[in-house]
């Protein structure tokens, strides 16, 4: 949630801003309501005042023996008035939090400040994105990679549909083994890099998803347990954040850095096209999440950090990919700058993101209600939030199956993912059901 002080002190700036991600973002009706905010506590304090010193009037003639009774009368009147005005005072509040409530971020440099992803920049490329038509042999899309492997045909989509829906995956065999070892993989390396490894729970409150900036907005895009008022999350960026909802951590305690392995749930309303076949874009899929409390002084090179922490994991794959930085009609609702990294998939002729790093400032931890108190300081501030995948494994999946195929029809193992799989460096072609 932004700060309204802030938005009426940099009117200007953050109106532009706030247009580059969307030109329709008015501002004008935030003055109003402020103003009107603003006069109404004063006519209140005015009329308390008023009131106080009328009560006090009154004590004195009824000592004294005198008729209090007309003065009683403008007591009870003014009463009347304070509760008038108290009621406006709430409903104008209101107002303005559920506008402030529903505005994203504002777009920090070097973001650039564009209204739809045409903005977006690529600063970092790795690799040389192979043409399938260029191929050594006969190219095989993730899907038919998949349906060959042995044992269990890899991915099950017709099965999976059955029990639950269409978009709902499927991991069979050594293709859920070889999931099961990119998942290791990447908890390993966040253990390594120091960060505390957390599995939280899948379903959260509303609360929860209100601090991370998923709702009122995207409600709909959630698989809500309505019985129990439980959402599934969306990502483990949720809970992660809420760890500390409500609390006033200590300055030394900053930076915290912690790492999660959650399943994710996301509606993904809208048609799938061809090219969101298979794996590509799913209901549900796997996510090693990366995230940091830290001083907003020491954000900027933590957003540095971590997108190079994602790079290093695709690196380490020995996949193709560049690195976007998003424009800001192209950023998530919480989001201030983000960079994107994004595998080349052969089979789609196209990147595809599998890490989105984003510095979420003291958006989230407004909403969330959390501070930090600074060394040598009694005040605390808020305090900034970062997050990001490292990795999201379907898409990563889709890059592997497509970039290690063998010519017999079988899959290489990533080098990397070799110990994860006991040592076995081939899976073999062999169909059975």
């Amino acid at each position: 949630m932004l700060d309204i002080k802030y938005i009426l002190a940099n009117f200007d700036e953050v109106s532009a801003r706030l247009k580059s991600r969307n030109p329709e973002i008015d501002l004008s009706l935030l003055e109003e309501l402020d103003s009107r905010r603003r006069s109404t506590i004063t006519e209140v304090e005015s009329l308390k005042a008023e009131k106080k010193n009328i009560s006090k009037e009154i004590g004195k003639l009824k000592s004294s023996g005198e008729d209090a009774s007309h003065v009683m009368a403008r007591v009870d009147d003014l009463g009347i008035k304070i509760n008038v005005l108290d009621s406006s005072l709430g409903e104008i509040e209101t107002e303005l939090t559920a506008r402030i409530e529903v505005l994203p971020n504002i777009p920090l440099d070097p973001t650039p400040m564009v209204p739809d992803k045409s903005g977006n920049k690529a600063v970092k490329e790795w690799g040389d994105p192979v043409d399938p038509e260029n191929w050594n042999f006969e190219f095989k899309n993730h899907i038919e990679v998949a349906d060959n492997l042995a044992p269990g045909g890899g991915l099950d989509f017709p099965r999976a549909s059955k029990m639950t829906g269409s978009n709902w995956p499927m991991y069979r065999g050594s293709l859920a083994h070889l999931e099961w070892a990119l998942v290791k993989f990447l908890i390993d390396r966040a253990v390594a890099s120091a960060r505390e490894l957390i599995i939280p729970p899948y379903v959260v409150n509303a609360d929860s998803m209100y601090a991370s900036g998923q709702f009122p907005k995207f409600r709909e895009q959630a698989y809500e347990v309505e019985k129990d008022r439980l959402v599934l999350i969306p990502t483990s960026e949720v809970p992660l954040l809420n760890l500390y909802r409500d609390e006033i951590l200590p300055g030394e305690f900053l930076p915290f850095r912690a790492a999660s392995f959650t399943p994710c749930f996301r509606r993904e309303a809208g048609t799938y096209g061809k090219e969101e076949r298979g794996l590509i874009r799913l209901h549900q899929f796997h996510k090693v999440e990366i995230f940091t409390f830290v001083s907003p002084a020491d954000s900027e090179q933590e957003l540095q950090n971590m997108t190079r922490y994602a790079e290093e994991l695709v690196e380490a794959l020995g996949l193709t990919y560049r690195t976007t930085l998003l424009a800001a009609g192209d950023l998530a609702q919480q989001s201030a700058c983000t960079y994107d990294v994004e595998v080349w998939l052969p089979g789609q002729h196209a990147f595809s993101e599998v890490s989105s790093i984003s510095n979420c400032t003291d958006y989230q931890a407004r909403r969330a209600n959390i501070r930090y108190r600074p060394k040598d300081s009694k005040k605390p501030e808020f305090l900034h939030t970062l997050n990001g995948s490292a990795l999201a494994t379907s898409r990563l999946m889709v890059s592997i199956l497509e970039h290690y195929q063998r010519e017999d029809g079988g899959l290489n193992v990533p080098e990397v993912l070799v110990d994860y799989m006991g040592g076995q460096k081939v899976i073999e072609n062999a169909k059975s059901y």
